[in-house]
């Protein structure tokens, strides 16, 4: 039976976050009803939780989300029924531009609808029910998956779109830039794609992390010339692919050095500040080099990550440090921007 109210996390100031009580939300038709059980704490929720990123308080955040199918209206075109396990895409596109119609819906141009509970703003993930086009919720493969680990689907999704971008092939030299929640799953994602990974990372422990989820070599730029260390890699030759992952924009400009001819190089990270690097065009044009940016992810790499997830062919059980309940949601994303951390979670129902 759905309850008619339910708690949500609110931020409602500069780093004040509470539990308050709203109404469950009514499906629109073509929409079902989600029970929300596991969120985790993106970098954007941070911001918010840190200044507002700009959003009006107070705000309802939460993206990275999973759950169960807790009602499908009478009429609704779907073949998901009450109690799948399923995760869920809470920052809409339009469905109906020029990139949506293309599946490059993470570009979208249109106008999304916008989510309010009780007046307030919000993604909605850390609320504890959710309602959503049929369009925006993915299947889980197997009814007995861990809901902890497939609240990782937005983040596995974003570096499925990134490797997307580079096309990686098998036997590539891949060096991926950063030792955080990013970088990590770019590694295990491109150890999957059959390439030797190159982990660029100072912290000690996050590289040992990095070592045991399959890492083939770790760069520690504090302790050498990274770029001079990655030619010795690779015979002198350079990578074939460069992963910046870290949101230094030095970085972005440093690593074009330690590409091969016709090497690429994705920006996959939001780079702040915003500094203009400068660009070769003729080193470009002789060395057939690719610069290319990636962007949120597609409704098509939600899919896939569900399935990676759901049926545990990548593991992300070592990324999830910490989890609290919904009473201890100050602590709980304090701990989040801890270097000590990879991804804090979560249990809305507890």
């Amino acid at each position: 039976m759905i309850p008619p109210k339910m708690k949500a996390l609110v931020v409602t100031g500069e780093k004040t976050i509470e539990v308050q009580e709203f109404s469950v939300p009514q499906p629109a038709p073509g929409e079902i009803l989600i029970r929300l059980e596991h969120c985790l704490i993106c970098t954007w929720e941070q911001r918010i939780f840190q200044n507002g990123d700009g959003m009006k308080m107070p705000f309802l955040p939460g993206h990275e989300a999973s759950g169960v199918v807790a009602w499908v209206p009478e009429g609704t075109p779907t073949s998901f029924r009450e109690g799948d396990p399923v995760v869920v895409k809470t920052l809409d596109s339009c469905g109906h531009c020029e990139f949506c119609y293309r599946g490059l819906d993470n570009q979208c141009v249109g106008t999304p609808k916008k989510r309010f509970y009780d007046g307030v703003p919000g993604s909605g993930g850390m609320a504890q029910y959710i309602a959503l086009p049929v369009s925006r919720v993915f299947p889980l493969p197997d009814p007995n998956c861990d809901l902890r680990e497939a609240a990782f689907a937005e983040p596995v999704a974003c570096c499925l779109r990134s490797l997307e971008q580079a096309d990686l092939q098998f036997g590539e030299d891949v060096v991926i830039v950063g030792g955080g929640i990013m970088g990590q799953l770019h590694n295990v994602l491109a150890k999957k794609r059959g390439t030797r990974t190159i982990l660029v990372e100072m912290d000690p422990a996050r590289a040992a992390l990095a070592t045991r989820m399959g890492a083939d070599e770790i760069v520690d730029p504090s302790a050498c010339d990274p770029i001079l260390r990655i030619k010795e890699l690779t015979c002198g030759r350079g990578a074939n692919v460069v992963f910046i992952t870290a949101p230094i924009p030095q970085l972005a400009e440093l690593y074009l050095d330690a590409l091969d001819k016709v090497g690429r190089i994705v920006y996959y990270t939001s780079f702040s500040p915003n500094t203009p690097i400068s660009i070769s065009p003729k080193s470009l044009h002789y060395s057939e080099k690719k610069i290319m940016g990636s962007y949120s992810p597609t409704s098509q790499g939600f899919y896939t990550a569900a399935r990676l997830l759901g049926r545990r062919i990548i593991d992300v059980r070592p990324f999830l440090t910490e989890t609290y309940p919904m009473s201890e949601a100050y602590t709980a994303f304090t701990r989040s921007m801890s270097a000590e951390t990879l991804r804090v979670g979560i249990d809305l129902w507890k």
